[in-house]
């Protein structure tokens, strides 16, 4: 892939928007693009990393493995996004990623993010900042399993969901279903009996509508 249209892809991603246009360059040239298919492996667990990625396209799923081995789903993320950056706090991670669907990354070695980072102080700033709000993301789980009920934790992962990956398509949000209900289950705290009765009942009761396709979240609202 040539450099220009590398840089146009980093110019989609915010934490790239207060490098100068050498910075920008830079980072485009030692950048690397690969496409996956859905369900391939993307980041392992338990390595040292040396990488951080951009999702360019599609989406993924970042989980983590508990002490007895079972698979921890934490988040999705589509495009536009940036995951591996705990890379930059210690170098290790248990965390994994998987394509969610298709989709394409580019990956960038640490050692010349960190080059720059010594040299630019916003850009700096940029990714520690990154870092803090993934941590609060998992502190605000953290919370929602203490506070909220199972039923309440779908109804919530379903409106974000709407707002992270849904389009508007007449009065709803219309979202691709990449996700099993076991999935679902693993991101809110829930079992996978739960979310299909819970969606059941949402759809039963016109607050969604839903196929082995798509999630249409017509008014979560009122529920």
């Amino acid at each position: 892939m040539q450099t220009l249209t590398k840089l146009w892809y980093l110019e989609q991603f915010d934490i790239f928007k207060v490098l100068s246009k050498a910075e920008k360059n830079q980072v485009a040239e030692i950048s690397m693009h690969k496409p996956y298919k859905k369900d391939d492996p993307i980041m392992f667990p338990f390595n040292s990393q040396k990488t951080i990625y951009l999702l360019k396209e599609g989406c993924v799923k970042v989980g983590n493995y508990t002490e007895n081995g079972e698979e921890n789903l934490k988040y999705v993320l589509n495009s536009g996004n940036v995951f591996g950056e705990m890379a930059l706090a210690d170098g290790n991670s248990n965390d994994f990623v998987v394509a969610a669907e298709s989709c394409t990354v580019c990956s960038l070695h640490i050692d010349a993010l960190q080059q720059i980072m010594s040299k630019n102080k916003a850009f700096n700033r940029a990714m520690y900042k990154l870092i803090g709000l993934r941590l609060r993301k998992v502190e605000f789980q953290m919370a929602q399993i203490i506070y909220k009920d199972s039923t309440t934790r779908i109804i919530d992962f379903l409106q974000e969901l709407g707002q992270e990956f849904g389009k508007n398509e007449e009065n709803s949000l219309v979202v691709k279903k990449f996700l099993t209900n076991t999935e679902i289950g693993k991101l809110t705290f829930t079992s996978r009996q739960t979310v299909s009765s819970v969606l059941n009942k949402l759809k039963r009761n016109g607050n969604i509508d839903y196929n082995d396709r798509v999630i249409k979240i017509l008014d979560l609202e009122n529920v």
